[in-house]
């Protein structure tokens, strides 16, 4: 059901598993139908690169009355299908109020399989009610077995957001504090909501307040729902799926998104296909009169048939195949998983640019620049001043990945960007 004691993600790598890990998040009422619908897109959720699923947890009679636990067969089923193609399931749990003891009903959902739980607090929860919950909860996740977490909303009230100073022009992460053992593993930074529009001046400051700090997943909104046509879907939807997926080091897709997630047909659901009609049998040949010889003729056995596997289901939203190549990139690229983040400062043009620097750039790891024009107009920044600067070295941008129909490489003294459009390139001398 989870990952066991001392396997850590796919076992190639020392990190946790929610380290680096994309996170599906559904905010809707789940039940039955619910979890069935979501067990039958769990290949398609696989194949954009999910690690785990954020649900909203079933609602459990309050301790001390005679309320029944629900029918929990289709969760139990959801977590054993998920659990063999390798998704997590966690669950958000409410607490009515600061000072409501949670300990009962995340034991109950620990025992029960679930990998981790988000503690949602009431607006106006002191950081220090919130802390106690998280803290209790920690205690109870470390002595289950598998590595459990522990995911809270993070406080605006909190010391290093507030009173951090203004960053500079190039925000980047000098240090990295030590994990505290007493706080929630993950922390959802939901303040990209509270901004009034979002552009490169809202975001630049925002996130570059925050990464040296490494547990975090943002939680930005998405801008509209997509369609089958590219060009119906909204404009800032491949910026948006851009800074979620690679601007932390973990990410949060939101079901709001509205990616195409088909269900992955089922054998008994599959039309019954006619049996072919019976062969006449003929009638044995007559036998050889006495002395006759025979040659021997070896047994030839009949071939099986080949076992048809079941069709995989068809990415065909062009934004959902945007998410799936962008969580390649988050899970693959060293530079963009585990690398420094530099912020640059192109507010003026609306342009959110960073530079993910790996540990020992090299021409196999190189750094990768990413650009996100948010505004509705083509652009043309000039990246010389800003490499000199961060003592790196290129004088062209080889893409990686790019959401227009452009080809080539780009210039670091003139790249080009169209209006909305998101152009990951490795910096290449």
């Amino acid at each position: 059901m989870l990952a066991r004691p001392g396997l850590a993600g796919s076992g190639l790598r020392a990190d946790p598993w929610w380290k680096h890990a994309v996170f599906y998040q559904i905010a809707g009422p789940t039940g039955p139908s619910g979890f069935k619908a979501i067990s039958a897109r769990l290949d398609s959720l696989r194949s954009i690169g999910v690690d785990a699923l954020l649900l909203p947890a079933p609602a459990l009679p309050a301790p001390g009355t005679n309320g029944s636990v629900p029918n929990l067969d289709d969760l139990d089923n959801l977590l054993r299908q998920a659990s063999g193609r390798g998704i997590r399931i966690l669950l958000t749990i409410q607490a009515p109020s600061a000072k409501t003891d949670l300990s009962g009903v995340a034991r109950f959902w620990l025992t029960r399989g679930v990998a981790g739980l988000h503690i949602a607090t009431p607006p106006g929860t002191s950081p220090d009610d919130t802390q106690a919950i998280v803290q209790t909860l920690r205690k109870l996740e470390s002595s289950a077995a598998g590595q459990r977490i522990v995911i809270s909303d993070l406080d605006l009230a909190l010391p290093d957001v507030q009173t951090a100073r203004k960053p500079s022009p190039h925000a980047t992460a000098s240090h990295v504090r030590a994990p505290d053992p007493s706080a929630a593993q993950l922390q959802i930074d939901v303040r990209p909501e509270h901004l009034q529009t979002l552009d490169a001046a809202g975001l630049r400051p925002l996130l570059a307040q925050v990464i040296a700090q490494p547990n975090l997943l943002l939680d930005l909104p998405a801008p509209g729902s997509s369609t089958a046509s590219p060009d119906a879907r909204p404009p800032l939807a491949d910026a948006v799926a851009a800074i979620a997926l690679l601007s932390y080091p973990g990410a949060l897709i939101d079901s709001s998104a509205n990616l195409v997630l088909a269900p992955t047909p089922e054998h008994s659901n599959a039309p019954e296909q006619s049996e072919p009609p019976a062969k006449p049998t003929l009638p044995p040949p007559p036998a050889p009169p006495p002395g006759v010889y025979l040659p021997y003729v070896p047994y030839v056995p009949p071939p099986k048939p080949r076992p048809v596997a079941a069709p995989k289901p068809a990415l065909i939203d062009p934004l959902t195949i945007w998410y799936q190549k962008l969580a390649a990139l988050h899970h693959d690229n060293d530079a963009l998983r585990t690398g420094s983040k530099t912020f640059l400062d192109f507010d003026a043009q609306n342009v959110l640019v960073w530079v993910n620097r790996p540990a020992s750039p090299s021409p196999r790891t190189p750094p990768i620049v990413v650009f996100c024009n948010l505004s509705s107009s083509p652009v043309q920044l000039s990246l010389t001043a800003a490499i000199k600067e961060l003592n790196l070295h290129g004088f062209f941008l080889r893409a990686v990945l790019r959401s227009d129909n452009g080809m080539g490489a780009q210039d670091v003294d003139a790249v080009i960007l169209p209006p909305f459009a998101v152009y990951i390139g490795e910096l290449r001398l």
